[in-house]
């Protein structure tokens, strides 16, 4: 079965992923994320309505960060399983999982749930 969260976004806006990557520095911030640098856009990594960036990491590592560029409150307070997931590394979570990878001390690993069940 096919997460719906992970389909390709229609009339996505790279504006609207930048917000929303704000709205998401912003709360990682406030839940403990220090360690997290000045993102870089990598126009590169784009996909699927999903916009790129690289977050530099305090330990050096850097973490890849695909937005979706639809309106934040689909992204962030859709509960359901058509929310829009974010990429990191390469691994699709949704908002909230994402925001506390970040914010992990012990960091994370780069393999995402589903290719680990």
């Amino acid at each position: 079965m096919i997460n719906p969260g992970t389909l390709p976004i229609d009339d996505a806006r790279e504006d609207l992923a930048a917000a929303n990557l704000q709205a998401f520095l912003d709360e990682a911030h406030r839940r403990g994320a220090d360690h997290v640098g000045t993102p870089e856009r990598d126009h590169g990594a784009d996909r699927d309505g999903r916009f790129g960036w690289n977050l530099p990491m305090g330990d050096g590592t850097v973490v890849r960060l695909l937005m979706p560029g639809v309106e934040v409150t689909r992204v962030r307070d859709d509960l359901t399983a058509s929310a829009p997931c974010l990429y990191l590394n390469g691994g699709a979570w949704w908002w909230r999982d994402a925001v506390g990878l970040l914010v992990s001390p012990t960091r994370w690993s780069t393999t995402s749930r589903s290719s680990t069940v």
